[in-house]
């Protein structure tokens, strides 16, 4: 027994010696700081982490991740953090955690050292999800906005930008005109050889020879009755060859119409892109909020769908238990595998404690509970819950879910906040807006929601009792209006809705200052703005309208001559048919008329031959 216990005293020794070895405080720092960045995308950093292998307990004393889309600022940290690994789990290469303890988390800190990391090629490239193709989109439409800059505008060179226009739509005319053109003269040599004058006339003369009235005789009318039904049916034939034809017309006419609409679109995109060349900005009050506040919104919002993003593509790669198919040999057999109902995920926090504080003061606390490598093992979502307050009565909540083992992926989150003191804030990284709150409260609603390729989102902001301090002076004659406007307005009110699909995304922002700053920038920059795109347009309408006009003469003369082409036969085809029902009906008239007479005679010879014989 004594030997027994010695023995399994120096095995116990040696595991806790080999573990203690693998798993060293620096190799799992670094492990879970390479884990995190390469799902981040972003460097991640930890301080001091200490591994306790009595009970495999991990405290660290602070946790740093780098926003992808600033590296210079944090997406969160976090002060003292300590949980307990299961022992079990570790031996099949699992980390299973039940319940980690963050302190002291906050987002949005400086970093003293950028967290960009180098992008790692990947091997196998990934289908685009509706997260990345609304990424695409932001970014795609971002960098092609106009800028403001009133000085180039008052001072551009008209002469320049018209020498730099290109108009690409009159050589697309002409070449969908020649393509076109095939198409019709296809269908020209198909009319000529396809004869039917010739038909037409050849079964018309073969219809009005038969002449009931001239017919004396039954069987002389039932053969023409006869004759009447043979040429009917060589009628159908040709009747059914015109109808097939006109179907096939129709058809091709169609397409030539899709075809010939394109040109429209292509004439717009040489407009935009002429104005584009002078970087005109819009001065409909529907684009201000656009140019306010539209590059701090979109820089957070691509934030957040990056991160969805990658948590769609984790998830993704985890997204079945069950095993993979083998191909075994010829005539071999093969083992079948079954997953396991108690088979455990490789990652699995269960559940994260999290208490700090916001930029704006208000005290954290929360839970995110179910961070997994493979949701579809657990049968439960990642949920996100995290409330927030101080004490002069402002209120945050947050919450959100992420349900990758559904039929669909479904990913959303709700923000509410009220009453947030607002200092040291800045709302644009506009140009018209240099500036940051010094005072006032605002009031902030999020709703977001993804399901399978499409993604709604809706942001509300209500800031009230403002005060703007801006960075310098200014004697830009636009800045200074706008700054007297801002200086004068107490509330500033922001509305942004973001729908997108497989198909297109779409951004809309507003905000009560758009009618207010568009009459402004109307008033002063609008009448040059206005000079620049009329020249703009006529040089391209100069270039473009000739030809287009040319092009559609072309179609409607080719399609009218085809159209008229056809509906000439039908009209043929209408008429024979007429004569026939004509010819059908006086035949029958007379058909009748020589029964009755015939059947008269018979009845009279008849009597006759009776009063014979009884005579």
């Amino acid at each position: 027994m004594r030997l027994k216990g010695i023995l399994f005293l120096v095995i116990l020794s040696a595991i806790v010696i080999i573990l203690g070895f693998i798993f060293s405080d620096k190799w799992l720092e670094r492990r879970i700081e390479a884990i995190g960045t390469s799902l981040i995308g972003a460097r991640v950093e930890i301080d001091n982490l200490d591994l306790s292998l009595i009970g495999l307990h991990v405290r660290w004393d602070s946790l740093q991740a780098a926003n992808p889309n600033n590296t210079m600022r944090n997406i969160i940290t976090t002060g003292p953090t300590e949980f307990d690994m299961q022992f079990a789990p570790l031996l099949r290469k699992k980390v299973i955690i039940d319940n980690i303890r963050m302190l002291n988390v906050s987002s949005g800190t400086q970093r003293t050292m950028d967290g960009a990391v180098e992008k790692k090629r990947r091997v196998k490239s990934q289908s685009p999800n509706i997260f990345s193709k609304t990424i695409e989109r932001l970014r795609r439409e971002a960098s092609a906005a106009p800028v403001w800059n009133v000085d180039a505008l008052a001072n551009i060179n008209l002469d320049s930008v018209l020498t730099m226009i290109k108009t690409f739509s009159p050589q697309k005319i002409d070449s969908l005109k020649i393509v076109l053109a095939e198409t019709y003269d296809k269908w020209d040599s198909a009319f000529a050889q396809a004869n039917w004058n010739d038909d037409f006339a050849y079964l018309g003369s073969r219809l009005n020879a038969i002449d009931p009235s001239s017919i004396k005789t039954l069987d002389g009318l039932q053969a023409a009755y006869a004759t009447l039904e043979k040429v009917q049916t060589r009628i159908d034939s040709l009747g059914s060859y015109v109808s097939k034809t006109r179907t096939h017309l129709n058809s091709d006419l169609k397409e030539t119409t899709r075809q010939a609409a394109l040109v429209d679109d292509w004439i717009k995109t040489d407009y935009d892109n002429a104005l584009a060349l002078a970087k005109l900005p819009g001065l409909d009050k529907t684009s201000i909020a656009r140019f306010l506040f539209g590059d701090r919104i979109t820089t957070q919002t691509l934030t957040i769908l990056g991160l969805l993003d990658r948590a769609r593509r984790f998830s993704h790669q985890f997204a079945s238990d069950k095993p993979k198919k083998q191909k075994p040999p010829r005539m071999k057999g093969q083992t079948i595998y079954f997953a396991s109902k108690q088979r455990l995920p490789d990652f699995w926090i269960k559940n994260i404690e999290l208490s700090g504080h916001s930029a704006s003061g208000l005290h954290l606390t929360g839970q995110v509970r179910n961070i997994v490598s493979n949701q579809r093992l657990i049968g439960q979502p990642l949920t996100i819950s995290i409330n927030g307050k101080n004490s002069a009565g402002a209120v945050s909540n947050l919450e959100g879910e992420l349900n990758h083992f559904g039929e669909l992926p479904v990913e959303g989150f709700s923000v509410s906040t009220k009453n947030i003191p607002l200092k040291n804030i800045k709302l644009s990284d506009s140009k018209l807006l240099p500036g940051e709150l010094v005072s006032g409260k605002g009031d902030l609603g999020v709703h977001f929601e993804a399901k399978g390729e499409s993604l709604n989102a809706s942001l509300d902001f209500a800031a009230a009792e403002t005060s703007l301090m801006f960075e310098s002076e200014s004697s830009d004659p636009l800045q200074q209006t706008l700054r007297n406007i801002l200086q004068n307005t107490k509330t500033i009110k922001i509305k942004t809705t973001l729908e997108s699909s497989a198909e297109r995304t779409r951004l809309v922002m507003t905000s009560n200052l758009d009618e207010l700053f568009s009459q402004e920038i109307e008033s002063i920059v609008g009448e040059q703005v206005n000079k620049v795109r009329t020249a703009i347009e006529d040089k391209v309408a100069r270039e473009v309208s000739s030809v287009q006009k040319d092009f559609d003469a072309f179609v409607a003369a080719k399609s009218g001559f085809l159209e008229a082409e056809m509906a000439q036969y039908e009209e043929m085809l209408t008429a024979q048919y007429e004569l026939i029902e004509n010819k059908k009906k006086e035949l029958e008239k007379r058909i009748e008329e020589e029964k009755k007479r015939l059947g008269t005679e018979v009845q009279e010879e008849a009597k006759k031959r009776l009063k014979g014989l009884f005579e």
